[in-house]
Protein backbone atom coordinates (compact mmCIF):
# COMPACT_ATOMS: atom_id res chain seq x y z
CA UNK A 1 0.00 0.00 0.00
CA UNK A 2 1.05 3.59 -0.63
CA UNK A 3 0.74 6.35 1.97
CA UNK A 4 0.76 9.92 0.65
CA UNK A 5 1.63 12.34 3.46
CA UNK A 6 0.69 15.99 3.04
CA UNK A 7 1.75 18.57 5.65
CA UNK A 8 -0.75 21.39 5.94
CA UNK A 9 -0.72 24.88 7.43
CA UNK A 10 -3.50 27.33 6.54
CA UNK A 11 -4.28 25.59 3.26
CA UNK A 12 -8.09 25.81 3.23
CA UNK A 13 -8.06 27.29 -0.30
CA UNK A 14 -6.34 24.25 -1.75
CA UNK A 15 -7.57 21.18 0.14
CA UNK A 16 -10.68 20.42 -1.93
CA UNK A 17 -8.89 20.93 -5.26
CA UNK A 18 -6.01 18.76 -4.07
CA UNK A 19 -8.33 15.91 -3.08
CA UNK A 20 -10.31 16.18 -6.32
CA UNK A 21 -7.05 15.93 -8.25
CA UNK A 22 -5.19 13.36 -6.17
CA UNK A 23 -7.93 10.78 -5.57
CA UNK A 24 -8.67 10.13 -9.28
CA UNK A 25 -4.95 9.98 -10.03
CA UNK A 26 -4.25 7.44 -7.31
CA UNK A 27 -7.33 5.43 -8.30
CA UNK A 28 -5.82 5.24 -11.78
CA UNK A 29 -2.70 3.59 -10.39
CA UNK A 30 -4.90 0.70 -9.24
CA UNK A 31 -3.13 0.28 -5.93
CA UNK A 32 -4.15 0.44 -2.30
CA UNK A 33 -3.50 3.88 -0.86
CA UNK A 34 -4.25 6.39 1.88
CA UNK A 35 -3.88 10.16 1.94
CA UNK A 36 -2.78 11.58 5.28
CA UNK A 37 -3.24 15.30 5.85
CA UNK A 38 -1.10 16.44 8.76
CA UNK A 39 -2.37 19.79 9.99
CA UNK A 40 0.22 21.80 11.89
CA UNK A 41 -1.82 24.10 14.09
CA UNK A 42 -3.62 25.90 11.26
CA UNK A 43 -5.75 28.93 12.06
CA UNK A 44 -8.15 28.41 9.18
CA UNK A 45 -10.82 25.81 8.39
CA UNK A 46 -8.56 23.47 6.43
CA UNK A 47 -8.72 20.68 9.01
CA UNK A 48 -12.51 20.90 9.07
CA UNK A 49 -12.65 20.54 5.29
CA UNK A 50 -10.39 17.47 5.41
CA UNK A 51 -12.52 15.98 8.20
CA UNK A 52 -15.65 16.40 6.08
CA UNK A 53 -13.90 14.87 3.06
CA UNK A 54 -12.81 11.89 5.14
CA UNK A 55 -16.46 11.00 5.60
CA UNK A 56 -16.83 10.80 1.82
CA UNK A 57 -13.48 9.14 1.09
CA UNK A 58 -12.32 6.34 3.38
CA UNK A 59 -8.77 6.78 2.05
CA UNK A 60 -8.44 10.23 3.63
CA UNK A 61 -7.04 10.57 7.15
CA UNK A 62 -6.48 13.66 9.26
CA UNK A 63 -3.91 14.37 11.96
CA UNK A 64 -4.14 17.65 13.86
CA UNK A 65 -1.33 19.11 15.94
CA UNK A 66 -2.81 21.90 18.13
CA UNK A 67 0.35 24.01 18.11
CA UNK A 68 2.37 25.04 15.08
CA UNK A 69 5.60 23.00 15.25
CA UNK A 70 6.91 23.57 11.75
CA UNK A 71 6.78 21.69 8.45
CA UNK A 72 9.14 19.02 9.73
CA UNK A 73 6.91 18.40 12.73
CA UNK A 74 3.89 17.96 10.48
CA UNK A 75 5.80 15.57 8.23
CA UNK A 76 7.01 13.50 11.17
CA UNK A 77 3.49 13.23 12.59
CA UNK A 78 2.11 12.16 9.24
CA UNK A 79 4.86 9.64 8.49
CA UNK A 80 4.46 8.05 11.92
CA UNK A 81 0.77 7.47 11.21
CA UNK A 82 1.38 6.02 7.75
CA UNK A 83 0.44 2.37 7.35
CA UNK A 84 1.71 1.85 3.81
CA UNK A 85 4.76 -0.13 2.79
CA UNK A 86 5.76 2.91 0.76
CA UNK A 87 5.45 6.56 1.85
CA UNK A 88 5.57 9.63 -0.37
CA UNK A 89 5.51 13.19 0.98
CA UNK A 90 4.34 16.13 -1.12
CA UNK A 91 2.85 19.56 -0.49
CA UNK A 92 -0.81 20.45 -0.11
CA UNK A 93 -0.87 22.52 -3.28
CA UNK A 94 0.50 19.67 -5.44
CA UNK A 95 3.10 22.13 -6.70
CA UNK A 96 5.03 19.31 -8.38
CA UNK A 97 1.97 17.74 -9.99
CA UNK A 98 0.81 14.18 -9.46
CA UNK A 99 2.79 12.12 -11.97
CA UNK A 100 5.94 12.27 -9.85
CA UNK A 101 4.07 10.38 -7.12
CA UNK A 102 3.50 7.35 -9.32
CA UNK A 103 7.02 7.47 -10.72
CA UNK A 104 8.64 7.69 -7.28
CA UNK A 105 6.40 4.84 -6.12
CA UNK A 106 7.67 2.74 -9.03
CA UNK A 107 11.28 3.56 -8.12
CA UNK A 108 10.72 2.46 -4.54
CA UNK A 109 9.06 -0.77 -5.63
CA UNK A 110 12.13 -1.66 -7.72
CA UNK A 111 14.00 -1.91 -4.43
CA UNK A 112 17.21 -0.27 -5.60
CA UNK A 113 16.80 2.58 -3.10
CA UNK A 114 14.91 3.01 0.15
CA UNK A 115 14.82 6.80 -0.19
CA UNK A 116 13.89 8.61 -3.41
CA UNK A 117 14.44 12.36 -3.11
CA UNK A 118 12.89 14.74 -5.62
CA UNK A 119 15.29 17.22 -7.20
CA UNK A 120 14.44 20.27 -9.26
CA UNK A 121 18.11 20.75 -10.05
CA UNK A 122 18.48 17.61 -12.19
CA UNK A 123 15.26 18.02 -14.19
CA UNK A 124 15.93 18.75 -17.92
CA UNK A 125 13.67 21.80 -17.63
CA UNK A 126 15.26 23.16 -14.51
CA UNK A 127 13.30 25.19 -12.00
CA UNK A 128 14.80 26.79 -8.94
CA UNK A 129 16.39 24.36 -6.52
CA UNK A 130 17.96 25.24 -3.21
CA UNK A 131 18.37 28.90 -2.30
CA UNK A 132 21.82 30.35 -1.63
CA UNK A 133 21.46 30.03 2.21
CA UNK A 134 20.18 26.49 1.74
CA UNK A 135 23.17 25.63 -0.44
CA UNK A 136 25.52 26.99 2.22
CA UNK A 137 23.91 24.72 4.78
CA UNK A 138 24.21 21.75 2.42
CA UNK A 139 27.90 22.57 2.06
CA UNK A 140 28.33 22.70 5.84
CA UNK A 141 26.61 19.32 6.21
CA UNK A 142 28.80 17.91 3.44
CA UNK A 143 31.92 19.13 5.25
CA UNK A 144 30.87 17.45 8.48
CA UNK A 145 30.00 14.22 6.69
CA UNK A 146 33.34 14.08 4.89
CA UNK A 147 34.97 13.78 8.29
CA UNK A 148 32.88 10.63 8.78
CA UNK A 149 33.69 9.37 5.27
CA UNK A 150 30.06 9.85 4.22
CA UNK A 151 29.15 11.85 1.09
CA UNK A 152 26.17 14.26 1.16
CA UNK A 153 25.67 14.71 -2.58
CA UNK A 154 22.01 15.72 -2.86
CA UNK A 155 21.41 18.50 -5.37
CA UNK A 156 18.11 19.75 -3.92
CA UNK A 157 17.61 18.55 -0.33
CA UNK A 158 14.97 21.21 0.33
CA UNK A 159 12.61 19.82 -2.32
CA UNK A 160 9.20 18.97 -0.86
CA UNK A 161 8.74 15.65 -2.68
CA UNK A 162 10.35 12.60 -1.08
CA UNK A 163 9.56 8.90 -1.04
CA UNK A 164 10.72 6.20 1.33
CA UNK A 165 10.02 2.66 2.39
CA UNK A 166 8.29 2.04 5.68
CA UNK A 167 11.44 0.35 7.03
CA UNK A 168 13.57 3.38 6.13
CA UNK A 169 11.09 5.72 7.84
CA UNK A 170 11.13 3.64 11.02
CA UNK A 171 14.92 3.75 11.10
CA UNK A 172 15.25 7.46 10.30
CA UNK A 173 12.52 9.21 12.33
CA UNK A 174 13.75 8.26 15.83
CA UNK A 175 17.10 9.88 14.99
CA UNK A 176 15.67 13.19 13.78
CA UNK A 177 15.54 16.13 16.21
CA UNK A 178 14.43 19.06 14.03
CA UNK A 179 10.86 20.10 13.26
CA UNK A 180 11.29 23.01 10.87
CA UNK A 181 12.33 23.27 7.22
CA UNK A 182 15.68 21.65 8.09
CA UNK A 183 13.88 18.34 8.57
CA UNK A 184 14.24 17.73 4.83
CA UNK A 185 18.00 17.90 5.27
CA UNK A 186 18.03 15.85 8.43
CA UNK A 187 16.07 12.99 6.87
CA UNK A 188 18.64 12.66 4.10
CA UNK A 189 21.55 13.21 6.46
CA UNK A 190 20.29 10.50 8.80
CA UNK A 191 19.75 8.12 5.89
CA UNK A 192 23.39 8.63 4.85
CA UNK A 193 24.69 8.14 8.37
CA UNK A 194 22.66 4.93 8.72
CA UNK A 195 23.84 3.63 5.37
CA UNK A 196 20.33 3.66 3.87
CA UNK A 197 20.55 3.68 0.09
CA UNK A 198 19.02 6.68 -1.64
CA UNK A 199 18.70 8.22 -5.07
CA UNK A 200 17.41 11.42 -6.60
CA UNK A 201 14.52 11.74 -9.02
CA UNK A 202 13.95 14.75 -11.33
CA UNK A 203 10.86 16.82 -10.54
CA UNK A 204 9.63 20.18 -11.74
CA UNK A 205 7.40 22.80 -10.16
CA UNK A 206 4.21 22.86 -12.19
CA UNK A 207 2.39 25.50 -10.15
CA UNK A 208 4.93 28.25 -9.50
CA UNK A 209 2.30 30.87 -8.69
CA UNK A 210 1.08 28.71 -5.80
CA UNK A 211 4.29 27.51 -4.21
CA UNK A 212 5.59 31.08 -3.92
CA UNK A 213 3.00 31.85 -1.24
CA UNK A 214 4.42 29.21 1.10
CA UNK A 215 8.01 30.47 0.99
CA UNK A 216 9.41 32.58 3.85
CA UNK A 217 13.04 33.17 2.76
CA UNK A 218 14.28 35.18 5.76
CA UNK A 219 12.47 33.23 8.49
CA UNK A 220 13.27 29.88 6.87
CA UNK A 221 16.96 30.79 6.57
CA UNK A 222 17.15 31.78 10.24
CA UNK A 223 15.45 28.52 11.22
CA UNK A 224 17.79 26.52 8.98
CA UNK A 225 20.86 28.04 10.64
CA UNK A 226 19.50 27.34 14.13
CA UNK A 227 18.61 23.77 13.21
CA UNK A 228 22.04 23.22 11.66
CA UNK A 229 23.59 23.85 15.07
CA UNK A 230 21.18 21.38 16.65
CA UNK A 231 21.96 18.81 13.96
CA UNK A 232 25.71 19.24 14.42
CA UNK A 233 25.43 18.77 18.19
CA UNK A 234 23.24 15.69 17.70
CA UNK A 235 24.85 13.89 14.77
CA UNK A 236 28.50 14.99 14.91
CA UNK A 237 29.43 14.88 18.59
Amino acid sequence: MLSVVIPMYNEEKYVLKTVNTLVPYLNGLQIGYEIIFSDDGSRDSGAGIVSALSEKYSCIKLIVTPENTGKGGALKAGIKRASGEYIICTDCRLSYGTECIGKIYDRLRLGEAQIVAGSRAIHPLKSEGSSVPAKLISDRISGCLRKKDVAFTYTDPQCGVKGMTDSAAKAILPECVTSGVAFHYEMLLTADLLGIKSEEFPVRISRREQISFSLKPIADTVDLIKDLKVMKNTHFR
